[in-house]
């Protein structure tokens, strides 16, 4: 019974049966508002969706063979988050080369991974008199030495995996989509922009602890060419540019060779 039928109960047995129906008829009020309230945390978040379909990212990367594109990442794990720059070439299904820059635009180091190919190993080699003398290294891809300058192993790189995170946090009810526009990244490469929140993670587009994202997606191209990541704090995670991006560049064999 309801506390106000306890403050009435010594007046009339009538209004305590009419407050007993009172209960009841507020039990089921309570009963229906908790049952919208989960039907409510069943469906997905509020989206304001922007100006192309999600599938159509996917369906615009299965007519691309390969791409070259100028690689910035940026990881709060390795280095505090120094830039990193890389020259990068990609294969379908998966041979990837990874050319690091120096603060001259030189070649420090490089990476080479084919699937399938080389016991699946990663052929990595540092330039000038040191990597003569080191030679070409043989690393299976989620040897610490391969991780030195990733948190993410080199088959975790390129366009093709950061879409597939994207399309999955399209389609995860929890995670809220927001259309901010159209922005023109650093290159002038004119972007949609998109945010993706969800406060509950626990990993956002796969990066631990990550709980919103930016995402660039090209006007053009329809690929994503840019996205930050953001934990619960809005500390910066990670961020991956891919600048100057060319999908169908023919790429030869020669271009997988250290």
């Amino acid at each position: 019974m309801s506390k106000k039928g306890k403050f009435t109960i010594l007046i009339f047995l009538t209004a305590v049966s009419a407050l007993g129906f009172g209960a009841c008829r507020r039990a089921e009020v309570d009963d229906a508002e908790n049952s919208a309230t989960k039907l409510n945390e069943a469906q997905p978040a509020p989206i304001n969706p922007p100006p192309f379909a999600w599938n159509e990212i996917s369906k615009r990367y299965e007519n691309v063979k390969d791409y070259t594109a100028l690689y910035e990442k940026e990881e709060k794990a390795i280095s505090k988050g120094e830039r990193q720059t890389i020259k990068l070439a990609f294969r379908k299904p998966f041979d990837i080369r990874m050319d690091w820059l120096d603060d001259k635009g030189k070649i420090d180091q490089t990476a080479i991974y084919q699937k399938g190919k080389n016991d699946d190993k990663v052929a990595a080699k540092k330039s000038g008199m040191l990597g003569s003398m080191a030679g070409t290294l043989k690393l299976d891809p989620t040897d610490p030495l391969a991780l030195e300058d990733s948190k993410h192993p080199i088959t975790e790189a390129g366009l093709g995996v950061l879409i597939e995170h994207i399309i999955a946090e399209s389609k995860n009810p929890q995670t809220k989509i927001n259309y901010l526009g159209e922005e023109k990244t650093d290159d002038g490469r004119a972007a949609y922009k998109v945010e993706m929140s969800n406060p509950n993670g626990p990993n956002l587009t796969g990066v631990s602890s990550a709980r919103k994202a930016f995402v660039w997606i090209d006007k053009e191209l329809l690929l994503p060419i840019k996205v930050e990541i953001y934990d619960a704090n809005g500390v910066l995670l990670e961020r991956h540019v891919f600048r100057d991006l060319k999908p169908n560049a023919n790429l030869t064999d020669k271009t997988f060779e250290i």
